[in-house]
């Protein structure tokens, strides 16, 4: 029997200069077009408004224009209204052969049909992309980037969703007025779109001291600010101009670097030094334990990456107070604190953790702390599993 060839194929290699960072094709699962419970999606017509020219003509009209420029079958893409307020839509995940999109009702009231389309090219998008991302429970019925390190990714990721957006919608001023709308809550008479105006206020948020970024660390999402000057940064670059028949613009490298410039000064840049912080505490720490037991270490054990020198007087001081714990306390209290520790670097950078760990007890192979690093390793593995099947 002739093998059937892929659709998605074909438009994914069309539209593969809108994916940035580790957000590409190339890194999507082997069955990431497989279908699973390909009937799933018609049960949402029973409960749902579909989108339909008769119905809702204006966000028929959004899907079916997205559709056409991405180049998918709008027989396959299947869309739905819900009664809810907010400006938001959303692709249901783990529907493969099938793309399911659902917009509320408060962004049909508030977009104008452009700036839906270019909505539902960033959520298609999300059918064609389906990466593998690892997430925890919010504790609000929902999902998040289950560390800060995979969190980076899925910035990367709603960064090329854009493009797929500004690739329907063709106009870099839909886009942002879309992005604001859904920012603000505003509708159309109520917001202008002045990007240098909005630019010069959105940046005066971002302060220097990287920890007050925690909680921004986790999110799935870039500032709007930093998206909004993505989308300028790629409505200049060749790829846009390629794609939507034109010719000139800037190269794609060139693009890209400055928008992970951009995703660095708002974000990312916080966000790794916070994970240097939890590796840091954690390496001192280790090291610490090794003079508590040892008398002594060689430093040099625990220099594994240049972002998170062994801090020699931090090494000492951390010693010090180990040594002031009771020993029939001693071990529960140092037992609490290195799980402290462990459970952060889980939260931040688990794979950057787990890289240095394995580097730290190579080093340490001939030593006498080598089974005691060894448990704690094997602490942190155990408590990453525990975190991911919770």
């Amino acid at each position: 029997m002739p093998r059937v060839a892929n659709p998605l194929t074909k438009v994914r290699k069309r539209l593969e200069p809108c994916c940035f960072g580790l957000a590409n094709f190339k890194n999507l699962p082997k069955d990431k077009d497989k279908p699973s419970k390909p009937d799933r999606h018609l049960s949402f017509y029973r409960k749902n408004i579909p989108i339909q020219r008769e119905i809702v003509p204006k966000v028929d009209e959004a899907l079916d224009l997205a559709c056409e420029r991405l180049g998918l079958d709008r027989e396959s893409v299947h869309g739905f209204v819900l009664p809810d307020p907010k400006i938001n839509a959303f692709c249901r995940d783990g529907i493969r052969g099938n793309a399911v999109v659902f917009v509320n009702s408060g962004l049909v009231e508030h977009l104008t049909m452009l700036e839906m389309a270019y909505v539902f090219g960033h959520e298609l998008g999300h059918f064609l992309t389906p990466l593998a991302l690892n997430t925890v429970s919010d504790g609000q019925g929902g999902h998040m980037p289950a560390s800060m390190e995979d969190a980076v990714i899925y910035r990367q990721l709603e960064i090329s969703m854009d493009r797929f957006g500004l690739v329907v919608c063709q106009d870099l001023k839909v886009a942002c007025a879309a992005a604001l709308k859904l920012q603000s809550g505003l509708s159309g008479d109520n917001i202008q779109v002045d990007l240098e105006a909005f630019g010069k206020e959105a940046i005066k948020g971002f302060v220097r001291d990287h920890k007050e970024y925690y909680s921004e660390a986790f999110a799935s999402h870039p500032a709007v600010y930093a998206r909004i000057r993505a989308l300028y940064l790629f409505s200049q670059s060749e790829d846009f101009h390629a794609l939507i028949g034109k010719s000139g613009g800037r190269p794609h490298a060139e693009v890209d670097a400055d928008v992970h410039k951009d995703l660095h000064a708002t974000l990312d840049y916080y966000a790794e030094k916070l994970m240097d912080d939890a590796l840091a505490d954690l390496n001192n720490a280790l090291a610490a334990l090794q003079v508590d037991h040892e008398g002594q270490c060689q430093l040099a054990h625990y220099a594994v990456s240049p972002r998170t020198p062994p801090d020699e007087e931090r090494i000492r001081s951390l010693a010090g107070d180990i040594k002031k714990i009771p020993e029939k306390e001693r071990g529960a209290a140092v037992s609490a604190k290195l799980e402290e520790l462990i459970i952060e670097c889980v939260r931040r950078c688990p794979y950057r953790t787990h890289q240095h760990l394995e580097a730290v007890l190579a080093k340490l192979e001939k030593t006498k702390f080598h089974p005691i690093a060894k448990a704690i390793a094997d602490g942190f593995t155990e408590q990453l599993v525990k975190v991911r099947s919770s």
